[in-house]
């Protein structure tokens, strides 16, 4: 039998690899510009345009799950998007029951957005305004903030080691030892979580920045006629590059935000109401 324990990544030898030819920005923007994706849910047969996480209930804020049944017909089915967290606990838990049609709601939404597309200069305040608030909520200057949290990892290296000889030589005890390596182990996990929220802020922002330009190089100006003939997955790509989110509830019209923002709405088949939209630009 054998026993397997891992050490401490202190402890650990690295082992050079060959080269592969590809350099560490290439495969480090191409993880951050996939780490997000989810795919177009294919449930039922068919492509469901706003899921992956697009369309949530306003209720609860869990993201809105596609179902579908079929009719009287064996060969006729109906496809709805409801509540994940009604459907798995019920009314105590969310009280949005509301099933809402999934060809009239992507059809919704898909009108409001192909409005944008055919106004590039709105896209691109839509989505430059998302840029600049990331930015915003970086304090200060990101740069030296990196450079004084990896000065103070330095230190803490430094004064680890001066701590584990001053006990080796007997000059302090080993229970005051203790506490000195729990203050610097907190010191250095704080330091750890300051630089990897900056690196989170600076991969969102250049993931916005490439994204902004691949809408307004593939799909922004479109005529109509091309963006009709847009595919489902393609649609919900759009969508995933204006970090659209659709919040849905009983008795109040769909509301839009992200690189767009706007109240728009639809006719199904539990309402007669008039169907209406009114875009505006975040």
């Amino acid at each position: 039998m054998t026993k397997t324990i891992e050490k401490n990544k202190e402890q650990w030898i690295a082992v050079p690899v060959p080269d592969s030819g590809v350099p560490l920005e290439w495969v480090d923007a191409a993880r951050a510009a996939i780490r997000d994706n989810k795919k177009a849910s294919s449930a039922g047969r068919r492509r469901w345009e706003l899921s992956g996480g697009i369309l949530r209930c306003i209720s609860c804020g869990r993201q809105m799950d596609p179902h579908s049944v079929k009719g009287t017909k064996r060969s006729k089915r109906y496809f709805y998007y409801r509540c994940i967290k009604h459907r798995r606990e019920g009314n105590e838990a969310c009280a949005n029951a509301k099933s809402y049609r999934a060809d009239e709601l992507e059809g919704s939404v898909w009108e409001f957005v192909s409005e944008f597309l055919k106004d590039p200069q709105r896209i691109r305040e839509g989505l430059e305004a998302m840029i600049e608030e990331e930015r915003a909520g970086m304090r200060g200057d990101p740069q030296r903030q990196a450079k004084a949290w990896l000065k103070k990892l330095s230190e803490v290296d430094t004064k680890r080691s001066r701590f584990q000889d001053m006990a080796a030589e007997g000059l302090i005890a080993f229970d005051e030892l203790r506490s000195k390596l729990e203050e610097v182990e907190q010191t250095r996990e704080k330091a750890q979580a300051e630089l990897e929220a900056l690196n989170r802020h600076r991969e969102k922002i250049e993931e916005l920045a490439r994204d902004k330009d691949a809408v307004m190089e593939s799909y922004a100006g479109l005529v109509p006629e091309e963006l009709d003939d847009l595919t489902s997955e393609e649609r919900h790509q759009i969508y995933k590059m204006l970090r659209l989110q659709v919040m849905v509830g009983p008795n109040v019209y769909p509301e839009v935000s992200g690189a767009l923002g706007g109240e728009l709405g639809f006719c199904d088949s539990e309402s007669s109401s008039l169907s209406r939209w009114t875009p505006t630009a975040t």
